[in-house]
This record gives C-alpha cells, sequence and structure tokens, in this order.
C-alpha cells in the first residue's frame, strides 16, 4: 500500500490487492478549498499509477458544497479519463446507508457525471466487503 496524501481529514493511498486508488474520508473537510487540496492530491497519485479504479470512501466526509461536487464532475473525474486515453474509469462510492447528506452529495456527483463523462461507470456501495469483492473481478 502507498500512501500519497494523508492529514486530518482524509487518506490518499491505492491499494496494490484490488489494484484501486483510495480516497477514505477520515473526519469531516473543513471547506472547498480542503476539498480541491484532498481532491487535487487524488489526481496527481492516479496519475503516476496504471489502475482504472478509484474508490471515495464517504461514509465520513461530511457536507461538501455545491462548488466541490462541481469540481470533481468538471476537474477530478475528466482529468482521470483523460489520463487513461480511452480507456473506461471505474469510480465507486462508499457510503454509510444511514448518513444522508454525503449519500446526497455522492449521489448529485454520480448523476452529474455519469451524464457528463463518457468512459465512466460509477457505482455506489453501502458494503466494503462486497465493494472489494467487485474491484477484484472489474476489468474495464
Amino acid at each position: 500500500m502507498n500512501t500519497y496524501y494523508q492529514d486530518n481529514s482524509a487518506k490518499v493511498y491505492y491499494d496494490t490487492e484490488v489494484d484501486t486508488l483510495i480516497l477514505e474520508y477520515t473526519g469531516r473537510v473543513l471547506n472547498d478549498a480542503h476539498f480541491v487540496q484532498i481532491n487535487t492530491a487524488v489526481l496527481e497519485a492516479f496519475r503516476k499509477l496504471k489502475t482504472q479504479k478509484f474508490v471515495a470512501d464517504i461514509r465520513k466526509m461530511g457536507i461538501i458544497g455545491v462548488t466541490s461536487q462541481k469540481w470533481v464532475v468538471d476537474v477530478l473525474l475528466p482529468g482521470m479519463v483523460e489520463h487513461l486515453k480511452g480507456k473506461k474509469l471505474f469510480h465507486a462510492q462508499l457510503l454509510d446507508a444511514s448518513e444522508v447528506m454525503s449519500k446526497v452529495s455522492g449521489g448529485n456527483i454520480k448523476n452529474k457525471s455519469s451524464q457528463a463523462i463518457e468512459k465512466l461507470e460509477m457505482r455506489q456501495f453501502t458494503d466494503a466487503a462486497e465493494m472489494r469483492k467487485f474491484l477484484k473481478t472489474w476489468s474495464g
């Protein structure tokens, strides 16, 4: 496991077992600037890797604003797709079924990005074990 970024709110690392870059929110994001800082680290790490898979574990993220959601759709995901040069990007969100606000943010990103970005497959999971099992079998 290679760690690319870590602070009090997030950890970005590559999981070799499932060949996936993972963004795990370990606490609440402070503001839009903090969100962009974390996710810029995600994009920089993704560009160093050969994986087509990215997971955002947003169970502890809290509420993110519309500006941050727009940044994911306009900058992060297109940057990842561009890096893959025609291959499909698989993006999973790991949600806490009882955490309504991160579920809403995640749902907004899923809806907007699936309309705007070709070469993107996106799924939401509430069970980490089920998600890992899926990641092991997915091949774009």
